[in-house]
């Protein structure tokens, strides 16, 4: 008797300890299968705030072939698509009026994430209260290109001679060259007006009635002016990031060369949503253990073979993914941020 009253503590306390197991395996089994049950009956739908056929709409689309199957329940994912004022129709439309049960998930303009903060019109939402899940892709390195044969070719020459940066209009392409204009001392002239883009910019720079433009992607670059690279007609001259590309390990970042916390932080502001292109969401309010469900299945499905191939093959840049956690992180410190470095930042954003 007197060692089984020794043992007896020991023993009932292993046997909580199994049962308090059994009981934790058993409640998460049963929150699977409700998981399951639920999106199994309700199946997902992805809402994409622009048209059919452009970019945002095919990266819907290839998430919705194979987000499914990460997903409790492996339910069927359709598309919808609804258009209108950059985005800001369909996010005021799933965030006010969508439903809350994690049965609809959406895509907007990466500049949602702070259309509030830069007041942008006709916003009825606070991106800070999504469910965000993440995101599969960048807008890659924006760099500044000049040929070789221009006035300026480096950074501390630009800032001594003026050379003429071509521009489709008040967007990145003019946006980014009078940032480092004001902030790095450039002495960019900007010739707006190339209303065909990239394809009419890069004609005027081979036509020589422009130096270069200020906003191009390294990635495009590489791939379809591979030729310019080759034979050093263009040369990039700065990266208009956050940080660098291991690729250009000798080419200026904009964001180290800030003068101070101010310049740092209005390029937070232009640089940083770029970073999490075309980020999903849920609105407001979802459960929490579906939003987890759907985190979870977001992040594996960014490792997915078969969705990885399927990305590629359709965006070329390939899988770059940034957590909810990054997102959030990066709205939580921009919010704070002075409404004189807001403003300064505006310009260059809308």
């Amino acid at each position: 008797m007197v060692a089984w009253s020794r043992k007896a503590p020991f023993v009932v306390a292993a046997l909580c300890a199994t049962f308090g197991f059994l009981t934790s395996v058993l409640s998460a089994s049963a929150q699977q299968d409700d998981l399951a049950r639920f999106w199994r009956t309700q199946g997902l739908t992805i809402v994409v705030g622009y048209a059919p056929g452009g970019g945002y709409d095919q990266s819907a689309r290839v998430l919705a072939r194979h987000f499914g199957k990460h997903l409790p329940g492996n339910p069927t994912i359709s598309v919808r698509n609804m258009p209108g004022a950059g985005t800001v129709v369909a996010a005021n439309h799933v965030n006010n009026n969508g439903l809350r049960d994690g049965s609809l998930i959406a895509l907007y303009a990466d500049l949602m994430t702070l259309a509030p903060l830069l007041k942008l019109p006709g916003v009825q939402f606070d991106p800070r209260q999504f469910g965000w899940l993440g995101s599969m892709a960048s807008r890659g390195t924006p760099i500044v290109i000049v040929r070789t044969d221009a006035p300026a070719t480096t950074l501390e020459q630009a800032r001594e001679r003026e050379i003429v940066m071509a521009a489709s209009g008040p967007d990145a392409t003019s946006a980014y060259a009078f940032l480092a204009n004001d902030l790095l001392g450039t002495k960019f002239r900007v010739i707006a007006g190339y209303r065909g883009g990239t394809s009419e910019i890069m004609l005027a720079i081979e036509r020589g009635e422009a130096h270069g433009r200020a906003s191009h992607d390294w990635f495009s670059l590489k791939t379809n002016q591979k030729e310019w690279l080759d034979r050093r007609f263009i040369k990039p001259m700065l990266q208009m990031s956050l940080k660098r590309n291991p690729e250009l390990p000798d080419v200026p970042l904009a964001y180290e060369l800030a003068a101070n916390e101010e310049a740092r932080q209005i390029m937070e502001l232009v640089f940083g949503s770029a970073h999490f292109f075309r980020a999903f969401s849920t609105p407001p309010g979802v459960p929490p253990a579906r939003l987890a469900a759907l985190r979870a299945a977001f992040e594996k499905t960014k490792d997915d073979p078969d969705f990885v191939r399927d990305w590629t093959s359709s965006s070329a840049a390939g899988v770059d993914y940034s957590s909810y956690t990054e997102i959030e992180n990066f709205m939580k410190r921009v919010y704070a941020f002075s409404p004189e470095v807001v403003a300064r930042a505006e310009k260059y954003l809308k």
